[in-house]
C-alpha cells in the first residue's frame, strides 16, 4: 500500500490501532521485548474463479513473519473464504483446531503472527483482506 500512496492509512492503522491493542492483548506473549515499531500492510485476493489479478482460491495453513497481524475483511460479497486456526506453534496445542473466525466487510481481526492459520476455499464471489504485518525489531525476536 505505502507504493500506492496508502502509507498514511497504514500508519494510522498502525499507530491508533494496532500498537495500543496489542500492547494489552500481546505484551507478556508475542512483544515482552519491546514495543512494536515496524509494520508492513498489503492487499490479499482470494476468488472461487481465480485469474492474474486474484489469483488465489484459498490459502494453505502457515504462520506470518510478525509478532502480530491484522487482517481486516474490505469487501465484495462471497461465501467460503472463513480463516481456520490452529494451536500456536511452539505450544503443545500446535497442530490442533483452536477454531474459525468467518470474516465479515468492516470487521478486523488481531492474532499472533505465530498462530497457525489458513484461509479456506471461496466458494463464490471473491474476497479482499487488508493484512497488516507488525514487528518488534527493538525487541529480542
Amino acid at each position: 500500500l505505502d507504493h500506492l500512496g496508502l502509507s498514511w492509512l497504514n500508519d494510522l492503522l498502525f499507530q491508533l490501532v494496532v500498537r495500543p491493542i496489542s500492547r494489552h492483548l500481546y505484551q507478556q506473549t508475542e512483544m515482552d521485548s519491546g514495543d512494536l515499531d515496524w509494520r508492513h500492510g498489503f492487499l490479499a485476493a482470494y476468488s472461487a474463479d481465480p485469474n492474474i489479478h486474484k489469483p488465489r482460491q484459498r490459502l494453505v495453513p502457515h504462520t506470518d513473519d510478525a509478532e502480530v497481524t491484522l487482517n481486516v475483511c474490505i469487501g465484495d460479497v462471497f461465501h467460503g473464504g472463513r480463516l481456520q486456526f490452529w494451536g500456536l506453534r511452539g505450544t503443545a496445542m500446535a497442530g490442533k483446531l483452536a477454531g474459525e473466525y468467518i470474516p465479515q466487510r468492516g470487521r478486523a481481526l488481531l492474532h499472533a503472527g505465530r498462530q497457525l492459520h489458513e484461509v479456506t476455499e471461496v466458494t463464490s464471489g471473491d474476497r479482499f483482506a487488508l493484512i497488516m504485518w507488525t514487528r518488534s525489531w527493538s525487541g529480542i525476536r
